[in-house]
Parts: structure tokens; C-alpha cells; sequence
């Protein structure tokens, strides 16, 4: 009987070691993104210089409308985070200017386009 109860035992404590596990994997959400309205205002601020928001318009920059939209988006938000801390072409870089709240908050904005 002895024999048949270890095993019998671990499997279970192994089941639910599992799924305990399982369920704290759930609980681990991303951290919550930028402020979209924060980032609005930033924007206005910082980028609309250069960058327009509306599709086909194009100032000094490429028009930022739906860049991280489609199946085949032309920025990531790490591919806009990138180009915000080292700068990309004529676009400086924003290390020195920006916060990383202050990027994450653009590009919550630009992800809302």
C-alpha cells in the first residue's frame, strides 16, 4: 500500500505545484502602458513640429497615423522607443529630453492613432 501512496502523492503535489504556478503566470500582467492623454499633450509639445497625426499628410517627418497599426505596422513600440532614446535620420535623439514615463506616454498616443 506504502508503495502505491509516495506516488500517488507526489502526482498530486505536482499537479497543483503546477497550476499554482500557472495561475501566478496570469497575475504577472505587463506593466500598465503610457498615458495616451499624457502623451497627447506631449506630442502637441514636442513632435507635431515635425510629425503630423493625420493619414497622407506628411510635414518635415512622416505622418504618424496608424504607424503601429495593420499587419504590417510600420513601427513597434520598441521600434519607436529606439528611435526616441538614439534618434533615426535628421530626428535627434530624446534621452536627453525625455522621461521614460514621457516616451512610454508617446507611445501610448501614437499606438491610439
Amino acid at each position: 500500500m506504502r508503495k502505491y501512496l509516495v506516488p500517488a502523492l507526489l502526482t498530486t503535489a505536482l499537479m497543483f505545484s503546477s497550476h499554482a504556478v500557472h495561475g501566478q503566470a496570469k497575475k504577472e500582467a505587463a506593466p500598465p502602458a503610457g498615458d495616451a492623454k499624457v502623451g497627447e499633450d506631449l506630442f502637441q509639445q514636442k513632435c507635431f513640429q515635425c510629425h503630423s497625426v493625420a493619414e497622407g499628410e506628411v510635414r518635415f517627418g512622416p505622418s504618424l497615423y496608424h504607424v503601429t497599426k495593420g499587419p504590417k505596422p510600420r513601427k513597434t513600440p520598441a521600434g519607436i522607443h529606439e528611435i526616441l532614446t538614439n534618434g533615426k535620420g535628421k530626428m535627434p535623439s530624446f534621452k536627453e529630453i525625455l522621461t521614460e514615463k514621457d516616451m512610454d506616454d508617446l507611445i501610448a498616443y501614437v499606438k491610439s492613432l
